[in-house]
This record gives structure tokens, sequence and C-alpha cells, in this order.
């Protein structure tokens, strides 16, 4: 990679930042299918250590311990009305969005013998699913840059209450062995300014050298 494409690269990842867009109504909702295709295919190909487990490959086949399921503004708008949240921020959140991509990870089965560390929690704490997880978010990071380098604002949400709740999965076809990672909107690049509510975090981090160090072995 030569240096302009490193700075590039660089300039996005700093550039990258949560955009918070509540509608009171329904926008309008545009066609951007193609572009959230090319931005899904990007965001596949973050790095995964182990396949997932055999009983997630039925409709999905692929081995990486991610899924994706995306709708369009028109199937937000949908939901939403479905939903009838109206007044709520997921409702403000569908009815402005362009895409809504619904990431979710895929835990390993329970172990068959409770003493080797059977959970009665949504996962058991395993290596195994600790990578999952990690692979899982770093598609969502890929997304959330490649969305950023074509202008389009994003906020990954944890889902809340609302969009991880099995009415939710049930009516996007999700399977209820999945754990849903993150709810990704994807806003109209051309969002005004102050339409764009932004992360009370971003600014808290403080400098690498709070939270990274150089080390020797001892």
């Amino acid at each position: 990679m030569n240096g302009s494409h490193a700075d590039a690269v660089d300039q996005t990842i700093r550039a990258r930042h949560t955009v918070k867009v509540l509608a009171d109504g329904p926008a309008p909702a545009r066609d951007r299918r193609a572009l959230v295709e090319a931005l899904v295919e990007t965001a596949g190909w973050a790095p995964f250590h182990r396949p997932a487990a055999a009983g997630h490959r039925g409709v999905l086949p692929s081995p990486v311990p991610w899924r994706f399921y995306v709708l369009d503004a028109a199937a937000c708008r949908a939901l939403r009305e479905a939903l009838g949240e109206a007044g709520s921020k997921v409702a403000g959140l569908l009815a402005a969005a362009d895409a809504l991509v619904q990431v979710t990870w895929l835990p390993d089965p329970p172990a068959a013998d409770p003493a080797a560390g059977a959970t009665t929690g949504l996962f058991e704490p395993t290596l195994a699913n600790m990578e999952h997880v990690a692979a899982a978010g770093a598609a969502v990071q890929n997304l959330l840059l490649a969305a950023t380098a074509h202008g389009l604002p994003t906020f990954w949400s944890s889902g809340g209450g609302v969009l991880r709740s099995p009415d939710v999965f049930a009516r996007l076809g999700i399977p209820a062995g999945e754990t849903l990672l993150g709810s990704v909107f994807l806003f109209p690049e051309d969002t005004p300014v102050e339409a764009r509510g932004l992360s009370k975090l971003r600014q808290t981090r403080g400098p690498a050298s709070d939270w990274s160090r150089w080390v020797r072995p001892g």
C-alpha cells in the first residue's frame, strides 16, 4: 500500500463517528440497494478464526460466524409501522434511515455435558465464542468504515429491547439461535448537519498513551 492509500485509510478511520439521525415522520424511501450491497460485500472481508457451527449454516451456508440481515428504506418504514413505536428513538431511526443492517453472531451450541461448562445464559463463555464475537465486530467495523468512505453517516446501535426482541427476529426471519451484535443504521449522505446527533463518548477516549504502552517481557 503506497503512502496516499495509507493516508486515505487513516483518514477514513478517524473520520468515522457515530451519527444518530431521528425523523419525526417517514423520510422518502430511496433505492440504495446497489450501494448497500457493495458495502456489505466489503464488510465480509473481516478476519475470522473459527468456522460457525454447522447448525447455523442452513439458509445462509457461509462458515463465517456472523450474519447480516439488510432492510432497505421501504422495509425500515414498514417495520416502523408494524412495531407501532411512534415517538420512540427506534421509530425515529427507522423513519430516517436509508438502510438498516441487523448484524448477528453465531454462538456455538451449548456443551452436551453440563460439567464441561454449560451455562444458562445467552451463550457459553468460551474462547471460540469470544473469537466469534470479535470476528463479527470486525465485520461491523468494516461496514462502518466502508459507509464512511462513501460519505454515509452511520449509527451502530445495540438494538435496545425492540430490535433484538423475538418479535422482530421472527418478522425478519432471523433464527432464534443467533445473537444480535448490533443494529447498524445507514443514513443519507445529504443529511443536514443540524439533524445529526453525535456520540458523547467520542472525545473521551484520550490519547493512545492513556490506553496503550510498550512492554517487555519480565
